[in-house]
């Protein structure tokens, strides 16, 4: 099971880096080519806007697996490591709830406005908004994980 869910991380992160580095490429691409050649193409631009959505909400997992979300440790660190698994815990819970209000609320956002047609890409806007409650949906599964591994260890929920 240990090893399933390794892969699963390196594939979540490899989804999220790879995505990152199309990014950069095309953004480089679209700028040369604007600035030194007077091309654009509104379906790249729109590309790119949608893939930096997707980055941006496809990480936030990541951050959650990796401990990465705003902490402040100068307090955390001098309890004992019984009140930390508690805490932990109770930090997970919270964040499972944000993280439902917003993965139902752009679930219900992606419903109301997905039948829109975008202009660049010619495609059903539900797909560039779908990004939102299913990386809302993983992030959830981050956090019931972080929980879990809470419970059997404080040493190992860092």
């Amino acid at each position: 099971m240990k090893r399933v869910s390794q892969i699963a991380v390196k594939v979540y992160m490899g989804v999220g880096a790879a995505a990152m580095g199309l990014l950069a490429v095309l953004v480089i691409f679209t700028v040369i080519m604007r600035y030194c050649f007077s091309l654009s193409w509104k379906s790249v631009s729109e590309f790119n806007v949608t893939l930096f959505a997707f980055t941006t909400f496809w990480s936030m997992g990541l951050n959650v697996l990796r401990d990465e979300h705003v902490s402040i440790n100068i307090l955390f660190d001098r309890f004992s490591p019984a009140f930390k698994r508690w805490f932990r815990v109770l930090n997970g819970l919270i964040m499972l709830v944000v993280d439902g209000v917003f993965t139902w609320y752009s679930w219900l956002y992606a419903l109301k406005m997905g039948g829109q047609i975008s202009q660049g890409m010619e495609i059903p806007m539900v797909y560039m908004y779908g990004i939102m409650p299913l990386s809302g949906v993983i992030c959830a599964l981050c956090i019931l994980i972080k929980i879990a591994s809470a419970f059997r260890s404080p040493e190992a929920a860092n």
